[in-house]
Parts: C-alpha cells; structure tokens; sequence
C-alpha cells in the first residue's frame, strides 16, 4: 500500500460528516472559550464566538474543496457540500448569537466576514470544478509527439 492510498485527501469524506464534525468541533470551542471568559477575569472579546464561528466555516470552505478533489459523483458530492456550508453558516451563526449575545446587526465587521467567506467558497468550488474539467478532458485527449517541421531554406 502506497502513500496515496493511505492519504486521507484521497477518500472522499461525506460533506454531511465533514459538517458536523466542523459544527461539533466550533460548538466545543465557542463553550470552552465562554467558560474561560466566565471563569476569570481575563482578555476574551465578547465576539470571539462570532470569530470561532467565521474561522469553522473557513475551516470546511479548504477541506471541503480539498476532499471534492477525490469525489466520484461530483454534482452530487457539491450539492451535499452546499448545503453543508449553509448548515454550518446558519447553525453556527445561530450559536454564536446564543453564547456572545449579540446579533449579526450588532457586529457587523462579521456580516461582511460572513459574505466574504460565502463568496469564497463559491469562489473555490468553482476553482475546483474546473480543474477536474482540465483533468479530464486530459486525460482523455492522446497525446503524440509533436510533428517535427522542415526547416525553410532561403
């Protein structure tokens, strides 16, 4: 068994799983952090759940275009992982209003965060989508050498 068999990049990890496992990890984070804000009277920002929340959803934008790569059914590999970045946006949004209190209108450097991060992860499954065209279509393309031309004398 080779490198590339044993590489986690090379299955294609459920988006569903890789969402959850991303709303579970920020979720633990986002209690940790108001537990640690609570407990002392330390320097933890009052957004640093909105900014936990943001962070996940940049975490699953790369890994998720990353895991797309090794997909067998794209379109529907990018439906799933579509819907996994709207789940992940609205429910860890939805947590960090819960734990920091404040609202996405209240911290509105966030909304733009939010929209930027959207955007990007359009941005990158589009990147990856038309890398698997190239791919493709070269892989199929028969490559021959190539012609030799006579050289013109004068």
């Amino acid at each position: 068994m080779d490198y590339a068999e044993k590489s986690i990049f090379s299955k294609a990890m459920n988006p569903f799983v890789q969402a959850g496992i991303v709303i579970a990890g920020s979720l633990v984070i986002m209690l940790i952090c108001k537990a640690f804000a609570s407990a002392s009277s330390s320097d933890v920002q009052i957004d640093t759940a909105w900014t936990i929340s943001a962070s996940s959803m940049l975490f699953f934008t790369i890994f998720n275009s990353v895991f797309s790569l090794s997909a067998k059914e794209i379109n529907n590999y990018w439906t799933r992982s579509i819907i996994s970045f709207f789940g992940i946006m609205i429910i860890s949004g939805l947590a960090a209003y819960l734990i920091s209190g404040l609202s996405l209108e209240e911290v509105t450097q966030y909304r733009w965060i939010y929209v930027v991060i959207g955007f990007g992860y359009l941005v990158f499954v589009s990147i990856i989508g038309f890398m698997r065209t190239i791919v493709a279509f070269a892989q199929k393309e028969e490559w021959n050498q190539p012609k030799t031309r006579k050289k013109r004398r004068k």
